[in-house]
């Protein structure tokens, strides 16, 4: 563990005693419900976990083993950002041995901002995210759900001190400062009691961190890789009039040394790119993530840079995600849809999917964007674009996307076009958007949040469903042409065709 200033506290036997501080009153902002209504006065602790079967295995058993006096009001989320991986097998089986635990496959996206999907996903009031290699000191969480039940409509972010080894050095939060990550550790005299009352902090360690649910304001949910999270997420609760605060009775411990290594990629330019996305986002100056990166990674710095100008200048970056539809998982296929990307300067933004094989291409096309849309409301995505891997693209695609883009902003949209359709007329007050009827084909097809409840109410999930559903439909194209006959605009003129030869379209390489 880095070097900080050392306090040390002793385990004393009042650790089920709970503090009292007055909540802030703020808006907390809407959070995607698709778990339901949460469940009140209970709490769900859930840890995203990425091949790290030891740290899961033992974090969820600690969690029961030396807190069972709140186990009737704690639930356990295990997330796997790795579901087919080499842990995911017995990942997904302590669903059935561990009493409480629910076991979430979320392959995309990958990184650490994956945990916003655990507070939309929970079903309890209250949401503890921990790192799936951290434990908790006996009496930490019955004393949490104590300052819960007395502080029910709290919308600040919730922290405590996290220990080192020897279980006596105490860090109550981080100072903003870049060693390696931003942050590095601090003791405030005031968390050296476990009994102290809770104390404002400007940032933590997130190893871990709590509140209710309906008070999470989320990661960007364009962030990937590792790391970018600390000091962002603790400036957004204060820019939203609440605050963060230690809690000095909810003490954790965390497993850094990995002798083995870890199986969970870290890119030095990915997480460049968290830190100016997050930081501009809330109105932090970047420059400070600038100098710190050029002076431990030398001039690649200047290409990063570029990489991230270019990708939020380009127009797809209206998009909050794109997907790519990959049949099979096939291989080259996959790979010629890469080359594709790549030259619209879209490549690394790109999200591969892999739905189901069937023989059927319709059915394969229409579980793949159901698939995508659940995904993307899943993680509170207000618009998803969805691509076919076959698609091609015209030599002027920017251009024209740009020019269409800025009009479909205006428009009360829910689903976009980039392919052809037989009915189009333009579109009221747009020199370019057209309204459309009638799509030829799904190679290129962008979702809005306003139609994703309905579209998952209507295509069925599984593969027998969808077999039945066709025979009515014929298509998901003629599913769209019949059913939703308002707000459907296409790009004129038509950026995306499905593969092959096409006049004014790139091919394949």
């Amino acid at each position: 563990m880095p070097t900080a200033p050392v306090s040390t506290f002793p385990l004393t036997s009042s650790a089920i005693t709970a503090s009292a501080v007055t909540a802030s009153a703020v808006t907390a902002s809407p959070v995607t419900a698709s778990a339901g209504a949460a469940a009140p006065g209970r709490l769900t602790v859930g840890m995203a976990v990425h091949d790290d079967y030891d740290g899961a295995y033992f974090t969820a058993l600690a969690l029961r083993l030396y807190h069972p006096e709140v186990a009737d009001r704690v639930e356990i989320l295990l997330l796997d950002n790795d579901p087919h991986g080499p842990a995911a097998e017995a990942l997904r089986a302590l669903e059935g041995t561990v009493p409480g635990l629910r076991y979430l496959p979320v392959d995309q996206p990958r990184g650490t901002a994956v945990r916003d999907i655990i507070f939309r996903e929970a079903r309890t009031e209250w949401v503890m995210c921990v790192d799936c290699h951290v434990l908790l000191v006996p009496g930490a969480l019955a004393r949490f759900l104590a300052y819960a039940d007395a502080h029910p409509h709290s919308c600040d972010l919730l922290q405590g001190p996290v220990l080192s080894d020897d279980l006596c050095t105490v860090q109550t939060h981080m100072d903003p400062v870049f060693n390696n990550l931003y942050g590095v550790w601090g003791c405030d005299p005031r968390g050296m009691d476990p009994d102290a009352p809770p104390f404002e902090i400007g940032m933590q360690g997130l190893g871990l961190f709590a509140c209710r649910k309906d008070a999470w304001l989320g990661f960007n949910p364009r962030m990937r890789g590792h790391g970018g999270e600390e000091g962002y997420i603790h400036k957004k609760y204060r820019a939203a009039g609440a605050r963060v605060l230690c809690l000095p009775f909810l003490r954790w411990t965390h497993r850094f040394a990995r002798p083995h290594g870890t199986g969970y990629p870290v890119d030095a330019a990915e997480r460049c790119r968290n830190y100016l996305l997050a930081w501009e986002e809330v109105g932090m100056a970047v420059e400070p993530v600038l100098d710190y990166y050029r002076e431990t990674c030398g001039e690649v710095v200047e290409r990063w840079l570029a990489d991230y100008l270019a990708e939020k200048n380009h127009p797809l970056n209206y998009f909050d995600a794109l997907v790519c539809v990959n049949p099979g998982g096939d291989a080259s296929g996959w790979a010629a849809a890469s080359r594709r990307f790549r030259r619209l300067g879209v490549a690394d933004r790109v999200r591969r999917l892999v739905p189901p094989e069937s023989g059927d291409p319709r059915v394969v096309r229409a579980l793949a964007h159901r698939m995508a849309i659940a995904q993307a409301r899943q993680q509170g995505l207000e618009h998803v674009l969805v691509f076919e891997d076959q698609v091609a693209f015209r030599e002027d695609a920017p251009a024209v996307l740009a020019a269409n883009l800025s009009e479909l902003a205006e428009q009360r949209w829910t689903i976009c076009h980039l392919g052809e359709a037989h009915q189009y007329h333009p579109a009221p007050g747009c020199h370019h958007l057209q309204t459309a009827r009638d799509l030829t084909s799904t190679d290129a097809i962008a979702y809005h949040a306003r139609i994703y409840d309905r579209l998952l109410a209507e295509l069925p999930s599984s593969e027998p469903e969808i077999r039945s559903w066709l025979e009515i439909h014929t298509s998901l194209e003629r599913f769209y042409a019949h059913r939703l006959p308002e707000g459907v605009f296409k790009v004129s003129p038509t950026v995306a065709v499905q593969g092959g030869p096409a006049r004014d379209l790139l091919r394949t390489a």
